[in-house]
């Protein structure tokens, strides 16, 4: 059995997601953009800070690499692009976007704090 996703656009906005097992329909504006970001490869996702989301899909790749996992064991793309819209610059701000807890902080904080820093100076040298 195939359960394949469709997701479509209706006329007031909101979204129906449909299978051949269920039928769905999304108005908060919040889940949208959060299964918009679910299923969009980190390639085409158009972040509102560009140079953050390829300096993070950079960075995962590397760490990936490194520790032999795949990427999306570092950090979900959900949560990447998460982290490239808001650009959080303190260790409270990371830690409220979903799939950013504590022990994912302890592993890879830092690290993704210093690459918004680099990355926003990198933006605002574009502008």
């Amino acid at each position: 059995m195939q359960n394949l996703l469709n997701i479509t656009l209706q006329d007031d906005n909101s979204l129906l997601v449909t299978s051949d097992v269920f039928a769905l329909t999304v108005t908060d504006e919040s889940a949208i953009l959060a299964l918009a970001r679910r299923f969009t490869r980190a390639g085409d996702y158009k972040s509102l800070h560009p140079i953050l989301k390829n300096n993070l899909v950079q960075w995962r790749r590397a760490v990936a690499k490194e520790k032999n996992l795949s990427a999306f064991v570092i950090i979900t793309n959900t949560t990447l692009f998460a982290i490239s819209d808001r650009a959080p610059r303190t260790e409270e701000e990371l830690r409220v976007i979903p799939g950013f807890g504590p022990s994912r902080f302890a592993k890879y904080g830092e690290d993704i704090l210093a690459i918004v820093e680099d990355s926003l100076a990198q933006e605002r040298v574009q502008i």
